[in-house]
């Protein structure tokens, strides 16, 4: 008999649960709006900078660089993922399908160097930006932010084959899962917003 293999999709299922029972308990924060509360997920001081000990209102900067990143290192894997939906699902023509496939692959072997280094970089901005700026009220940023490490660890792990080959293909699926990203994304915006 063949074992089972876990079923990824139920895994980020199971994330995304998670983060919409943490979404219940951070949303006490939206109340309060930076005044002195003691709920779960805030703190009396609101804004504070963990390197220079002061109130800080927030490292814009970092933040920016750190979001523009993101969106240019995850650009082929948008891409490639937009050309084999629309290859499945909208009813085209052979020559338009596999003229899309041969930009997929194009842009696969181009762009996705970019993916690798970027991500890194993007992960050290953003952990410059929480240290010099976390805001207390919630620990949104927090989740999303370990939620990227998590995503980044996992591609260093495949790129560098640094897991045991039975593994591999089980960290591909959990790297690759939409849901994950999708997850971050949502919890690093609704936690910005909830700081803002």
């Amino acid at each position: 008999m063949r074992k089972k293999k876990p079923n990824i999709s139920r895994i980020g299922l199971i994330a995304i649960g998670l983060i919409i029972v943490g979404l219940l308990f951070a949303t006490k924060g939206l109340a309060d709006d930076h005044r002195k509360s003691k709920g779960w997920f805030e703190r009396e001081e609101q804004h504070h900078s963990f390197l220079f000990g002061r109130n800080d209102e927030g490292n814009e900067t970092a933040g920016q660089m750190a979001a523009w990143l993101l969106v240019a290192a995850n650009l082929p894997v948008v891409l490639s993922l937009l050309i084999k939906w629309t290859n499945k699902f909208v009813p085209m023509g052979n020559g338009l399908k596999g003229a899309l496939a041969r930009f997929n692959r194009f842009q696969k072997t181009h762009l996705m160097r970019f993916h690798y280094l970027i991500n890194p970089l993007v992960l050290g901005i953003a952990l410059w930006h929480w240290l010099s700026s976390r805001c207390k009220s919630t620990a949104l940023p927090e989740w999303g932010l370990a939620v990227m490490i998590a995503l980044i660890v996992l591609g260093l792990i495949m790129k560098f084959r640094l897991c045991p080959k039975q593994l591999r293909k089980s960290v591909y699926r959990l790297h690759t899962q939409p849901l994950l990203f999708l997850a971050m994304v949502m919890v690093l915006t609704i936690g910005h917003l909830i700081v803002d």
